[in-house]
């Protein structure tokens, strides 16, 4: 038992979201990608294409601007000024969605989650807090599956401007639920989820489901064989963590 905690905050992917064959969710991303820059006139293979693209999340993010682009979005933008392409606004919002489509339909819901937070609901504050590029991917899926009336708050890091681990992100969900940080948990997958959360004085809730290595997570396109994936150090020892094999266990161990 954990004693009695009046927030409970969560990750999405990875956490409420499982993932499936990521290998295949990033081909298709990349097919997605490559076509819709094709209709709008990219004139390279898609061989050459996929080189472009490796490692598209781990670069730099584009800097803050002011004209409604998202971070994947400025992202789409800058990678297509480099293969030639000026494109149109409506042409990287159009481009953002059926990209993510794509990689979506590879990561669903755990069969758990709805039942799980029905059950915390009545006695808990509830929020999300996802490290995410594209927002409105983020508030669409909380609403198509369901998820959205759960949450009294919802953060993403392409809001914010900042990501865990960074504990200002944990601050503000905090600030907005009106919660001190000894009041909540917060259930993740991630060592950046861990030692976020530790950071900003909440406790950790680790989940590492036994039918999912973590370390085989594909985090980012990659044209080669050689994957960047999840972080492979999760502090699952550290004093104040504590770890579940599946969300089924939450509850239980809050009361």
């Amino acid at each position: 038992m954990m004693g009695t905690f009046r927030g409970v905050f969560f990750d999405l992917f990875g956490t409420l979201l499982v993932y499936g064959d990521m290998s295949a969710a990033w081909s298709d991303w990349l097919a997605a990608f490559y076509n819709s820059l094709k209709v709008c006139g990219l004139s390279m293979s898609k061989e050459a294409f996929a080189l472009q693209c490796d490692g598209f999340f781990s670069r730099p993010e584009p800097p803050v601007r002011d004209d409604g682009l998202t971070v994947f979005e400025c992202r789409i933008q800058a990678l297509a000024k480099d293969t030639g392409l000026d494109l149109q606004d409506r042409d990287i919002h159009s481009t953002a969605t059926v990209c993510l489509n794509a990689w979506q339909a590879h990561i669903s819901l755990d069969q758990s989650a709805l039942p799980v937070l029905e059950t915390l609901k009545p006695e808990h504050t509830l929020a999300l807090i996802s490290n995410f590029d594209h927002p409105p991917h983020v508030y669409s899926l909380l609403s198509t599956l369901g998820l959205a009336e759960f949450f009294d708050a919802v953060l993403v890091s392409g809001d914010t401007g900042v990501k865990k681990p960074d504990p200002r992100i944990f601050a503000l969900a905090l600030k907005r639920t009106q919660l001190q940080p000894h009041e909540a948990v917060y259930v993740g997958d991630t060592s950046e989820d861990i030692r976020g959360a530790r950071a900003a004085g909440l406790c950790p809730v680790l989940i590492q489901r036994s039918e999912l290595n973590s370390n085989q997570v594909i985090l980012d396109f990659r044209s080669t064989q050689q994957p960047l994936v999840c972080e492979s150090e999760v502090p699952t020892s550290a004093e104040g963590t504590r770890t579940i094999p599946e969300l089924t266990v939450l509850p239980g161990i809050l009361k």
